[in-house]
């Protein structure tokens, strides 16, 4: 089976499942505020300006179904991901209702560590004045079983792909703020899609071991509207994070035995909850209130977890900026030196609110960077070193955790 039918399917797939969901499960979720299906009767996509694209070798080019122009990865259209032939991207379109052209305000940055066979997928999309940013980790450890009805990719590839495609359906036809955030529905989304992956495969194919899962992945993302609402959204230890005058602070609770950031650097700690089509899984959801302005950011473990301390990835994040003239250009100084120290596949999304342009963000967080620089000194720090500093920077850094028995709490952020 081609990679392109592989996708094609994937998508079939998770429609119908959707219309399964809307039919019958739908009804059994109180906490979603939204009607599934809009109230023009619209296909879905239509009501959404985005577009969808496929990278090939010769280019990236609209999805079919889909109206668009061909784009250039390194020029037109520098949010999509330049990944191997037949893998599915999600690009940004400019929607009227941001008064800010996406290129200005987002981020998209997605690293194989070995071309074709990258585990880790992305999803940009906006739709009716809100924007939804997410990264997915394939796990390749507990996902590392091949299948050979997806050309020999392992479990954790093709989660990750589907995990994206259940996001994109949701987003478009079946989040709702308020209330859980549509989390059930997403929740759902994606426990069809996996089904529907796992029923492809031969039963007499078993599992290598009592830790491995049928296609396991993370997710961690947000959607974020003009009036400064963000839903927040993860399974797993991928994480989401909030960048601001203030510093680095994390918003998500890993789903792993080791919480601490600072030790999960390192210790291998095994996760407790991951999306997979073998055991049920729970996707966590949060309110923030955004009053001030700042950096949303999603991240997968490849960029967060090859650095000394979580000052060094707020440093690394500061440092790439610095010389930055736009997104762009600090994507790609990310992409440099965040690739010059992890060993795995690496995702990071970001969305900037409340500043005017690219150069009043760059302002503002660069003078949060001469006081990281001072009062946290990375480069001839010892063990003991770093970690008397973690203490100090963890109060901050962990300013914004949900309560770890009620994930749902909602927060303010006020700033610093």
């Amino acid at each position: 089976m081609k990679l392109d039918d592989i996708e094609r399917r994937l998508g079939e797939w998770v429609q119908q499942g959707m219309r399964k969901m809307a039919d019958e499960i739908l009804p059994r979720l109180q906490s979603v505020a939204m009607p599934f299906q809009r109230e023009d009767d619209a296909e879905p996509g239509d009501a959404c300006d985005v577009t969808c694209y496929v990278a090939r070798d010769d280019g990236i080019f609209p999805e079919e179904g889909t109206v668009g122009e061909p784009l250039s990865p390194e020029e037109d259209c520098p949010q999509a991901t330049s990944l191997p032939g037949g893998t599915l991207l999600a690009a940004l379109s400019r929607v009227p209702e941001l008064p800010v052209a996406p290129d200005d305000r987002t981020l998209v940055l997605c690293r194989e560590r070995d071309a074709g066979r990258g585990e880790d997928s992305c999803l940009a999309v906006q739709a009716d004045g809100r924007a939804f940013l997410g990264v997915f980790d394939g796990c390749g450890g507990s996902g590392a079983k091949t299948y050979a009805a997806f050309e020999g990719h392992t479990g954790a590839w093709v989660a990750s792909r589907a995990a994206t495609l259940a996001a994109r359906q949701w987003f478009e036809t079946g989040y709702a703020p308020g209330g859980d955030g549509g989390a059930s529905l997403l929740e759902s989304g994606n426990g069809v899609a996996l089904a529907e992956c796992r029923d492809l495969q031969p039963s007499r194919q078993l599992l290598m071991g009592s830790l491995s899962r049928d296609f396991p992945t993370t997710l961690a993302g947000f959607a974020v509207d003009n009036d400064g609402h963000a839903d927040v959204y993860w399974c797993g230890d991928s994480r989401c994070y909030l960048l601001d005058g203030g510093g680095l602070h994390q918003l998500t609770a890993d789903d792993a035995v080791v919480q601490d950031a600072m030790r999960a650097l390192r210790e291998d700690a095994p996760m407790t909850n991951v999306i997979s089509a073998s055991a049920p899984f729970v996707i966590h959801h949060r309110t923030l209130e955004l009053k001030r302005p700042g950096l949303l950011i999603a991240a997968t473990d490849g960029c967060f977890g090859y650095v000394p301390s979580p000052m060094a990835f707020e440093a690394l994040l500061l440092k790439a900026l610095r010389g930055a003239k736009d997104m762009d250009s600090w994507r790609r100084a990310l992409d440099a030196d965040i690739g010059a120290v992890s060993g795995d596949d690496y995702t990071l999304s970001a969305y900037s609110f409340g500043y005017a342009d690219f150069k009043a963000l760059r302002t503002a967080l660069v003078k949060r960077q001469k006081r990281l620089e001072v009062k946290y000194p990375q480069a001839e720090a010892d063990e003991a070193a770093l970690f008397d500093q973690w203490e100090e920077y963890r109060a901050s850094y962990e300013r914004l955790l949900p309560n770890e028995k009620d994930t749902m709490r909602e927060a303010e952020h006020d700033g610093d």
